[in-house]
């Protein structure tokens, strides 16, 4: 998928350098159905600006940082897996999957600067 500026980039060559959609393509090194796509639609189809709410998560943020900063603390062979603290998390109720689950523990773990594979 090519980015906005590229997108902005083409139609730019095509509406007022008059350029051709196989000249574009050859000059950007793109495949020209992009060029076709790009000069078709006005504006580009997905934007993500704002981070969206994870509202699964939002109310175990704090116990997982509580758990995973104990866990930081503990001798190697006295740490939890990922696997058991998720398994701790659901018995408290959490709906998520393990996927975001431990999505969210790699951005705690980032925050706090716990690197739990150097210490493992």
């Amino acid at each position: 998928m090519i980015e906005t500026v590229q997108y902005k980039y083409i139609r730019f060559l095509y509406f007022n350098k008059h350029k051709g959609q196989r000249a574009i393509a050859k000059e950007m090194g793109i495949h020209r159905a992009t060029v076709k796509r790009a000069i078709k639609n006005p504006e580009q189809k997905y934007h993500m600006n704002v981070e969206r709410d994870k509202p699964v998560n939002g109310d175990f943020e704090k116990r997982i940082k509580h758990l995973l900063e104990y866990n930081s603390n503990q001798p190697k062979n006295q740490k939890l897996t990922k696997r058991r603290i998720y398994e701790l998390i659901c018995e408290g109720g959490y709906k998520g999957s393990y996927s975001s689950f431990t999505y969210q523990a790699r951005k705690i773990e980032e925050k706090l600067g716990i690197n739990s594979y150097s210490k493992c």
